[in-house]
């Protein structure tokens, strides 16, 4: 074996490809120097790379599609790249990416994080600022969140080594819009909220309006997220108009789902079928996969909760349909989780568990995963299974609590109550759904606050019934507001029971028999039975 210690010369072209070769996993046939294309022959080169393979510097990486070489260790690749000056390595990593984008300039996307690496490291700001910003969306759209995430960090780092001009803003604020759905799934929107907050000043410099539409946007749909519904709409609204000044479709399209999840949580399904409406006008300037499946999956919700359950399958099942389309598996796991949730409210639990079934096996990141598993564990406590369904449900919630997201702590803290209650766990059931109620009336949100009156009206019924009323009267006059005949059945049965408890056959048999009436009608599944045989255990002189 030969001493790794020997020295060779090695020429200059030799040396620059000894670090190109490693660098950019790329083996070259030309280099764009001085505006000039200099072709080099790669017979020519054979000796040079034969003689560090023999020197055993280098190894054959692999021969196709293309010969690539590497070091064999990587303390000889850091003595051959420290040998160089600064200013020489600069220059060479410069020419490097030229070289690949001349090489490659077809298929330029598959290189994207090779070319942010090198421009990086040479004096070439705009070409390092422009490649990060293609490597984070192309990790982004391929849901490689974590990576999308530092070359976003390694963008805004470079951005502060530079002057102060309306061009460096308008980079940042542009670098900052994108990054929302990266950190969502991460489960760090907070830390993507304080940064909104912290450059809020220089958005408000930005003289594009557009590109402020797009800032106010994503600072309002934070807003939406940590639950603060009414500085949202203002925000949004805002939004609204610049992005109609500015004629931004894409973000307008945005503006307005958000608009429609914020409606759907006040209670405003009307307001909230009409913002999707908007979205889906926007959509026919600007196609954005997310806004448009997220807008069809939120319909979903919306009639869900109004009781129309034909219409919510279908819009769900559209949602889902497009984002498999467009192989998106974060977007089908998310309408497959409000497919899961709008089945199971119905009753239709096997249904329930196959789109949860499917929207945790599509997770492809940590938040997909958390949304997917609680809906199927919602439909397990549904489908005679509590136990395992809070097994899952509980760390959940927790979860959320500590990241702060009000809706997924609203929607998943329901989750849990009901199975607590299904478990026969009245006190658990009742401190969880307390808090639920005590979060959507800090907030505003009229959904929650009628379905978390409705459980505890049925928690109470069991453990404290003096207190069942109350509860029951409460979810029946926010139902009645919000239209949600589905909900404002369910009181009614719960209420009824109450009066068949108490004795009181005559209002138990006139409850009772209105939210039969409703369930019918609307196609409920499951309940309609429950009801009939309270009715049918009623005494004679009850009908």
């Amino acid at each position: 074996m030969r001493d790794s210690s020997v020295k060779a010369p090695i020429s200059l072209l030799g040396l620059f490809l000894f670090s190109a070769i490693v660098l950019s996993g790329c083996s070259f046939a030309k280099i764009q120097e001085n505006n000039k294309v200099t072709r080099i022959n790669k017979e020519e080169l054979k000796p040079l790379l034969l003689n560090l393979q023999g020197l055993e510097f280098i190894y054959e990486k692999q021969l196709f599609p293309e010969l690539e070489y590497v070091f064999k260790h990587a303390l000889t690749q850091e003595v051959a790249y420290n040998s160089l000056l600064i200013k020489r390595r600069r220059e060479f990593h410069e020419k490097i990416g030229r070289a690949i984008e001349g090489l490659y300039a077809e298929r330029l996307e598959e290189y994207y994080e090779f070319l942010a690496y090198h421009f990086v490291r040479s004096n070439n700001e705009v070409k390092a600022l422009e490649y990060l910003d293609l490597a984070n969306r192309k990790a982004a759209s391929m849901n490689a969140v974590e990576d999308a995430r530092t070359y976003f960090e390694a963008a805004m780092q470079l951005l502060d080594s530079l002057p102060e001009t309306q061009e460096t803003r308008d980079r940042r604020i542009s670098l900052l819009v994108n990054q929302m759905r990266v950190f969502h799934l991460l489960l760090k929107l907070a830390e993507y909220h304080d940064l909104l907050r912290h450059y809020s000043p220089v958005a408000a410099r930005v003289e594009n309006p557009s590109l402020r539409a797009a800032f106010y946007a994503r600072l309002g749909s934070c807003e939406t997220i940590f639950g603060s519904f009414e500085q949202s709409l203002q925000t949004l609204n805002e939004a609204a108009e610049l992005c109609e000044l500015g004629g931004n479709a894409e973000y307008a399209g945005f503006v307005y789902g958000n608009l429609e999840f914020i409606h759907i949580h006040r209670g405003e399904f009307e307001k909230a079928l009409a913002a999707k409406e908007k979205v889906l006008r926007k959509m026919d300037e600007h196609f954005n996969l997310h806004t448009y499946v997220r807008a069809l999956a939120h319909t979903a919700v919306a009639l869900s909760h109004l009781g129309h359950w034909d219409k919510a399958a279908e819009e769900g099942r559209k949602a889902l349909r497009v984002a498999q389309e467009f192989s998106d598996r974060s977007q089908s796991s998310y309408a497959a989780m409000c497919l899961s949730n709008a089945h199971t409210f119905q009753g239709d639990l096997d249904r329930g568990i196959e789109y949860g079934e499917l929207a945790v096996k599509e997770a492809p990141t940590p938040a997909d995963k958390a949304w997917a598993q609680g809906a199927l564990a919602w439909t397990w406590c549904r489908a005679g299974e509590p136990a395992r369904g809070i097994e899952v449900l509980s760390p959940l919630v927790q979860i959320f609590r500590g990241v702060g997201l009000v809706p997924s702590q609203l929607l998943f803290g329901l989750f849990l109550g009901d199975g607590y209650l299904l478990a026969g766990e009245y006190d658990d059931a009742r401190q969880t759904v307390e808090e639920v109620l005590q979060i959507a009336e800090r907030h505003g949100s009229r959904l929650f606050q009628g379905g978390a009156h409705l459980l505890l009206g049925e928690i109470t019924l069991q453990s404290s019934p003096h207190e069942a009323p109350s509860h029951f009267e409460k979810s029946i006059a926010i139902s009645q507001g919000m239209k949600t005949e589905n909900y404002l059945a369910l009181a009614y049965a719960g209420y009824g029971r109450l009066f068949k408890q108490q004795g009181d056959t005559t209002r138990a048999h006139g409850y009772l028999t209105k939210a039969l009436k409703i369930f019918e009608r609307l196609g409920t599944l499951l309940e309609p039975d429950k009801v009939r045989k309270e009715l049918a255990a009623l005494p004679e002189s009850g009908s």
